[in-house]
């Protein structure tokens, strides 16, 4: 017996000692990168995690081959973390191969992910990434953006208008009046929410009863809350900032044009920091595109004359391309190895003060950065 084991042993050692080694070479030009890029981890199934600890990036998916996700930067662990959701809920769905996961915001501990193209809306624990409701049709099947009001409202923009939710049971109900045609970007601030229409340009209702409030005219990116406390975005050729509680309007001159955002419709790529009187402007070629980075010091016009960052060679803005992290005073940047489309994803991180570029993250993939989310 003993005579008949030893053979079977020895080939059992055997196999998996070529198995380990073929593990190895195929694991070791990832690992290789990781060492000079950061380190980026093979999704699990259906392994509990927490995600509270980090940011996390959207990913568009590509489209007539799969669905997007959401990858997760982990502050303590220094990794990269593939394809979160699908984790957690390995038998959920966002959307179709072709729909594109183009929007998602964290509002009192829930992630909402807003698929565009086809929907649903999905909503889950920001810490665990677990499902815990969605809506499946969306009006005219073309979801854009969500807005936390308060604890039991919310607004979701659409291919027609914005939708009031209710909260938590995601009722949608009747488009409010005040907004029409294709709209996009949100955000509260005093007692107004501000919504971008591609027909109505910048429209400001009221935060309880969504009545109209004031048009301030047409807008190509929108929004970003500066520390000053106003609302900043840009039409084709200026920065607009509106004062929330005098709802005064005025236009500073850019010296560069910003494209129209209507034709194929992304996150802004316009972001504020909370610590300086600062608004970051990603200078691209409408969803894609671009190489600079712009940084607007409050009052200070000449901080426009030039670029604040400007990416590596090879690089090319993505999706929003930036945002910025509260918790760390960095701006979060995404791109791609192409100008419109390319296979190699980067996340790189700089501080939003001095520009210093801090760290370089990489997924190889067919994946398209739409946009970071933080806690």
């Amino acid at each position: 017996m003993k005579k008949q084991l030893l053979p079977l042993l020895l080939l059992g050692t055997l196999t998996v000692f070529f198995a380990a080694c073929q593990k190895e070479e195929t694991l070791q030009p990832l690992q290789k990168e990781a060492a000079e890029l950061g380190k980026v981890n093979a999704p699990q199934t259906a392994l509990l995690a927490n995600y509270a600890n980090g940011f996390f990036i959207a990913n568009e998916g590509w489209f007539g081959h799969g669905t997007g996700d959401l990858h997760f930067y982990s502050y303590s662990g220094d990794s990269l973390d593939l394809n979160v959701y699908h984790q957690q809920n390995p038998t959920g769905a966002l959307g179709t191969a072709t729909s594109t996961l183009q929007y998602a915001t964290i509002f009192n501990g829930k992630m909402y992910i807003v698929i565009k193209a086809g929907g649903p809306m999905v909503v889950t624990d920001a810490n665990t990434m677990v499902e815990s409701g969605r809506v499946a049709t969306l009006p005219q099947n073309d979801g854009h953006a969500f807005i936390g009001v308060d604890a039991t409202h919310g607004l979701l923009s659409a291919k027609d208008g914005v939708y009031p939710v209710t909260l938590p049971s995601l009722a949608i109900g009747t488009k409010i009046s005040a907004v029409a045609g294709y709209t996009g970007d949100m955000l509260k601030a005093g007692s107004y929410v501000f919504v971008l229409s591609q027909t109505d340009g910048i429209v400001a209702i009221n935060s309880s009863t969504y009545a109209w409030v004031k048009n301030f005219g047409a807008a190509n990116l929108a929004f970003a809350l500066g520390k000053d406390g106003a609302v900043y975005a840009t039409n084709a050729d200026s920065l607009i900032r509106i004062d929330p509680a005098t709802l005064g309007r005025t236009a500073l001159k850019l010296p560069f044009s910003v494209p129209s955002p209507w034709g194929a419709w992304r996150h802004a790529a316009i972001t504020s920091s909370t610590q300086e009187s600062t608004v970051y402007i990603v200078r691209n070629n409408g969803f894609a595109g671009g190489t600079q980075l712009y940084r607007y010091v409050i009052g200070n016009a000449a901080s426009l004359t030039t670029p604040f960052i400007t990416l590596p060679s090879g690089q090319f803005f993505y999706g929003a391309g930036a945002a910025y992290n509260k918790d760390k005073n960095e701006l979060v940047l995404t791109t791609i190895n192409g100008a419109f489309t390319g296979d190699t994803n980067r996340i790189l991180i700089y501080d939003a003060t001095t520009a210093v570029l801090k760290k370089a993250l990489t997924y190889t993939g067919w994946y398209f950065p739409a946009m970071p989310i933080f806690h």
